[in-house]
């Protein structure tokens, strides 16, 4: 394992440093661009200038060096420059190895999506998330971050971007194609909860075909005939849970703005869409998040069997599997306890995490081991002795009555210790001063 993130860091060093010298060839093209042609003169308006003919020409030059198409040339030498000169931060972080230019990637993006004066306090806020977790996972965690930085609310911006629905059309070869939709993120939200809803109702030791081959036979049906083949999908109606801030349900607001719902599986939603489900939902499970004294979970630690209401806590708390870098539904994963029933493990809150069947078989049958914080937060340590944490999805505080009564200040002697952190790893081979060329603990050692 530290081989491979030996040679991880290598590759994100290099590509670092392959960011800072096209931005070089860049910075010198323009700084020394002459044309091989004459000025443009009388019938010439439309000459290409000496600097934009030296740009294209180490676009091109690029594009052949790396027998890349242009276009991807022009925007490898675009990003190179806004990692180099805007987001110096980010770079960094790449160059050190501690993040993938996946991550850097969207890093960017993310901030590009912002006014200029947030950029560099939201960088600020996303990197230490870019850094723990998958480059799916960091997309989603960024998308409920950059709410607080964008001067624009949810409402706005939503109104402007339903002008951009769309449904395309591409054909592919061997009689396949792909059919592309864009719509309001709550509206297709809802629409693969059914046909995943579906799909999973198919499954069976006798049905041959896979989740993802499911889904798309359902859609099919569900879109060319308004029902499957079978009759499935009559009255079958999406099932999908939103969060939302007591204020926001209230219709009221702190500030100027307010804050947006979040639904289930996509992330942030404005107020009013977020009110709507709220509103036209048969039922759902209400968290009033209070900023002070947290939420009040009274359940017994008693019974084996998950209540409703926890279980749909602890559906909207997760989120998805509480393994590192899963993103497999909550809806569609199993409720395990982390200290198993059998070892005295109670049936509350800070016990159950949701896992998919594939890591709820791999926690009970191999070495992986887990320990809970009460906040939400799992750490894991694999059979390597390598640490992962994962965060819910929502955190919410528990109760103070959910708390044990402390003694009188009399009975009180020392305070009790804190939670143990998971065991740390065995002393490896690979980090000993025995193999010191391995050792990746030092960010400022560059392999060359």
């Amino acid at each position: 394992m530290d081989r491979t993130l030996y040679f991880e860091k290598i590759i994100a060093w290099a590509q670092a440093s392959k960011a800072e010298v096209l931005t070089e060839a860049w910075d010198y093209t323009t700084n020394t661009a002459e044309t091989g042609r004459p000025l443009a003169g009388p019938g010439h308006a439309h000459d290409w200038d000496a600097t934009f003919a030296a740009q294209q020409g180490l676009v091109a030059e690029m594009a052949c060096a790396l027998r890349i198409p242009a276009g991807t040339a022009s925007g490898l030498l675009r990003e190179s420059r806004q990692l180099v000169v805007e987001r110096p931060d980010t770079l960094t972080a790449l160059r050190a190895g501690d993040i993938s230019l996946r991550h850097a990637r969207r890093v960017v993006d993310q901030l590009d999506s912002v006014p200029q004066p947030a950029r560099a306090e939201l960088e600020a806020v996303l990197l230490p998330h870019a850094k723990r977790l998958t480059a799916t996972q960091f997309d989603g965690k960024a998308r409920k971050l950059r709410e607080r930085f964008h001067p624009d609310s949810i409402t706005v911006r939503r109104t402007k971007c339903l002008s951009d629905r769309k449904v395309l059309f591409f054909p592919d070869k061997d009689g396949m194609a792909t059919l592309w939709l864009r719509a309001a993120g709550d509206d297709l939200q809802g629409i693969y909860t059914r046909v995943t809803d579906a799909a999973l109702s198919l499954q069976g030791p006798t049905e041959e075909r896979t989740l993802t081959q499911l889904r798309a036979d359902v859609a099919i049906d569900l879109l060319a005939q308004g029902v499957t083949g079978s009759g499935l999908g009559a009255g079958l109606t999406a099932n999908v849970n939103i969060t939302v801030p007591v204020l926001t349900l209230m219709g009221r607001s702190v500030g100027t703005r307010e804050e947006p719902g979040d639904l289930e599986g996509y992330g942030p939603i404005d107020p009013e869409t977020a009110r709507r489900l709220a509103g036209t939902a048969t039922s759902f499970l209400r968290i009033l998040t209070h900023p002070h004294t947290g939420v009040v979970l009274d359940v017994s630690a008693e019974p084996f069997r998950v209540p409703a209401s926890l279980k749909k806590y602890l559906r909207l708390r997760d989120g998805t599997c509480r393994f590192p870098g899963c993103n497999r539904s909550a809806g569609h994963s199993d409720l395990d306890h982390t200290v198993d029933k059998q070892f005295g493990g109670p049936t509350t809150a800070t016990n159950l995490h949701f896992l998919s069947p594939a890591h709820h078989n791999l926690k009970h049958f191999s070495d992986w081991k887990t320990v809970a914080d009460p906040d939400g937060t799992l750490h894991w340590t694999s059979p390597a002795g390598k640490h992962y944490a994962t965060d819910p999805a929502t955190r919410i505080s528990p109760h103070l009555q959910q708390t044990a009564p402390q003694p009188a200040e009399s009975e009180q002697s020392e305070p009790p210790d804190p939670a143990e952190p998971p065991p740390p790893p065995p002393p490896d081979p690979w980090n000993s001063a025995s193999y010191p060329d391995w050792n990746t603990d030092n960010s400022d050692q560059y392999p060359f």
